[in-house]
């Protein structure tokens, strides 16, 4: 069999891609060989220092063990910090999921429990995932315990890769560049919502310019769906009126009863 060929080769080790991954996580081996170092005290700095050189000596095992006679090249040492080529995070990918799933195999054998970890926004969490996707899986899956996780785009895409999620739910166009694929897709609608008493009424069909009359309540950092807003009022060479800042999306809704408006 392949594996068995891989696995007898000289310098390919479960070690040697653990690094891989670690260099991946951090972004460059100089930040992974500091990690979690105190780099003020002399001893930490001495061990940054072994570790780099080890983890470049490791990398380059893994090339020699995987390139045969093209040496695959899974680090840019012409970069400065150096980082993995687009092989090496090819590769780190592969293997971060074999150790999520090695990890959830470990797991449910020992607890006995088996979880699917999902990813996404608050909002499609409350109003996609729990109503409508939650009565599927627990039906699909009874004795899996299901684990919807709040998180913006970011953390979805490195979560996917590192294999901390099983599933993400995030717009198409973050996976450019990432290596990872859609299982599929759907359509969302955005609306915008604002007290019936509230001053003055919003004409049929507003303008941008109407909308911007109204102080809008916005979920708070620099996640898509605010984004998306301040896309739509730049469009119309507009800045949104944001005067307030939440937390979370029920707190969005009863702003929008204290007056404010929201796009939900």
């Amino acid at each position: 069999m392949t594996w068995d060929h891989i696995a007898g080769q000289r310098g390919f080790s479960l070690d040697r891609l653990v690094t891989l991954c670690r260099v991946a996580r951090c972004g460059g081996i100089a930040a992974a060989a500091r990690a979690g170092l105190d780099l003020k005290k002399p001893e930490d700095q001495a061990v940054a220092n072994s570790r780099q050189g080890q983890y470049s000596r490791q990398i380059s095992e893994l090339e020699n063990a995987l390139g045969g006679v093209d040496k695959v090249q899974l680090l840019d040492r012409r970069s400065r910090p150096a980082k993995l080529t687009p092989e090496g995070e090819e590769l780190a990918l592969l293997a971060r999921n074999f150790f999520s799933g090695l990890e959830d195999y470990i797991s449910a054998r020992q607890t006995g429990e088996q979880r699917l970890v999902i990813g996404a926004g608050e909002r499609l969490i409350q109003w996609l995932l729990m109503p409508d996707i939650l009565p599927e899986l627990r039906s699909s899956f009874p004795e899996t315990t299901v684990l919807f996780l709040n998180r913006q785009t970011q953390d979805i895409v490195t979560g996917l890769k590192e294999g901390s999620l099983d599933l993400g739910l995030l717009r198409r166009g973050a996976l450019t560049g990432t290596q990872l694929k859609s299982a599929g897709s759907w359509f969302e609608k955005y609306h915008f919502f604002v007290g019936a008493d509230v001053s003055p009424k919003l004409p049929i069909p507003p303008t941008i310019a109407d909308l911007n009359r109204y102080p809008l309540a916005v979920l708070e950092g620099a996640g898509e769906t605010r984004a998306s807003v301040v896309r739509l009022f730049a469009r119309a060479q507009q800045i949104p009126n944001i005067q307030l800042e939440c937390s979370s999306l029920t707190q969005v809704a009863q702003a929008v009863e204290m007056g404010f408006a929201a796009f939900l």
